[in-house]
């Protein structure tokens, strides 16, 4: 397994997806409801419709973004949660994983020295 570019990969897994969640719920929600008719807290908002539909997409895309974020998050590989990203000849006196090579590598994977 390569770690080259994967926090790349996983922004473009969390971001793309709760972008296009954001503008079909947002299509959905405002087909449903007026902007004009929203309150917030008991008092109407003073703003003008584009406003709204602009916090609400971006309100919208916030939540995407974190449903996607736990799913990445939680999708991680036991190799990825256990590894040690430290070389082994770097890694501390008495750690017990200064000797196992593929403590900081894939199974199969060579040491980069």
């Amino acid at each position: 397994m390569t770690t080259d570019g994967n926090f790349a990969h996983r922004l473009m897994w969390v971001i793309w997806p709760a972008f296009l969640v954001a503008a079909a719920a947002e299509a959905v929600f405002f087909t449903i409801f007026d902007p004009f008719d929203l309150h917030f807290f008991g008092a109407p908002l003073e703003l003008s419709r584009s406003a709204i539909y602009t916090m609400g997409f971006f309100g919208f895309w916030g939540l995407g973004i974190a449903s996607s974020a736990l799913t990445v998050f939680l999708a991680r590989s036991p190799w990825e949660v256990n590894r040690c990203p430290i070389e082994p000849p770097a890694r501390p006196e008495g750690c017990p994983k200064r000797e196992d090579v593929d403590a900081c590598c894939a199974p199969g994977e060579a040491v980069r020295r």
